[in-house]
């Protein structure tokens, strides 16, 4: 009731506005003929104008231009002059045609407007205007979160792009800044170690490490996080924690788990190690098949669109560039609404894949 109110109150001193200014005042004037001070101060106005352009001191536009000028305030005096005699019915018609403005536009935007939706602010279009970069959009985003650094869907924009762009010291302090703005996730307290990890070269130790241990524990089902130690659990060769991290893992998989195979082999490398063999780690090749796994399931039976954009970050963490831009093809037509790919879109334009625009 609030907005109607402010609406209605603002389209009315609009109307008001619109009134005064077109429907004219009556003034005191004459007809105006040879003897009138004020033609002949017209007359005079317009043998100036002439010579100016004669001499060259107004181009030929300018010359049009303040002659069109002049013209009109010879109109506009002669109007006011009639308007003298019959300006009530010249009044009328402007306030029925000013009135029958507001009353559509109250009426259209009471048919198709929504008060209620959020404004969406440039970090969160996954559109680029005509000419700008990615770059360039990026650098325009971070000048805004300058003014504005409470802006939480910013830093959700920029912190993924950082990660795939390198900038891993950036997408630290992006990560850190949406863990301050926002109630901690699981999938916040990984990312934010993924970030710390990259740049100590893949090493989970220190923060990175109590980070994932949080968001095990925050939520028992978070995969990312058990993954991570899991697999820090074989790299210090305690592969006793490992095995017990793996069989949970497995515990939790259902069946078309996109990530039991690798979770399989990571535990049958953990009992080889008990049992005092050399234990091989979880290698590419496992993961290329949690990532062909995850490929064939979305493109036979669909799914949500985190996963379509693990499957596009899966595929170019394997340089895999092709099959990126295959499955970012079929996440566009899975998911049409660009809305819905606002952290996809980022990551394919930080990728140089090409979408619906080419």
């Amino acid at each position: 009731m609030v907005f109607w109110t402010i609406a209605i109150a603002l389209t009315v001193l609009a109307c008001a506005a619109l009134y005064y200014a077109a429907a004219g005042r009556a003034v005191n004037a004459g007809a105006g003929d040879a003897s009138d001070p004020v033609a002949a101060h017209h007359r005079l106005q317009l043998s100036e104008l002439e010579a100016d352009i004669a001499a060259g001191r107004l181009g030929d536009a300018e010359g049009v231009a303040a002659k069109a000028e002049l013209a009109r305030e010879v109109l506009r005096l002669r109007g006011e002059t009639k308007g003298s005699v019959s300006g009530r019915p010249g009044r009328t018609v402007v306030a029925l045609s000013v009135g029958a403005v507001a009353i559509i536009a109250l009426a259209t935007y009471a048919a198709m407007g929504n008060p209620e939706l959020p404004s969406e602010p440039l970090v969160g279009r996954t559109n680029l205007p005509d000419g700008m970069t990615l770059d360039q959009a990026v650098a325009r985003v971070e000048q805004q979160l300058m003014v504005t650094p409470d802006d939480l869907r910013g830093w959700m924009v920029l912190a993924p792009i950082y990660m795939q762009a390198g900038r891993f010291a950036e997408a630290e302090k992006a990560y850190r800044r949406i863990l301050e703005l926002s109630p901690p996730t699981a999938d916040a307290e990984s990312d934010l170690a993924e970030a710390i990890l990259m740049q100590n070269g893949g090493v989970v130790s220190g923060e990175p490490l109590a980070l994932l241990q949080s968001a095990a524990a925050r939520d028992p089902t978070h995969v990312r996080s058990r993954f991570y130690l899991a697999s820090d659990a074989m790299r210090t060769g305690d592969f006793a924690a490992a095995k017990t991290k793996w069989e949970e893992l497995v515990a939790m998989a259902p069946d078309e788990a996109t990530w039991l195979e690798a979770a399989q082999q990571g535990l049958a490398a953990a009992e080889q190690g008990l049992a005092g063999g050399a234990a091989p780690t979880v290698d590419e090749a496992a993961i290329r098949s949690m990532v062909e796994g995850l490929d064939a399931r979305l493109k036979s039976d669909g799914g949500s669109i985190e996963e379509w954009t693990q499957l596009v970050r899966a595929r170019l963490v394997l340089n895999e560039t092709g099959a990126a831009q295959l499955a970012y093809d079929a996440a566009i037509v899975a998911y049409p609404d660009a809305a819905q790919r606002a952290e996809l879109d980022a990551l394919a334009r930080g990728a140089n894949l090409k979408g619906v625009d080419g």
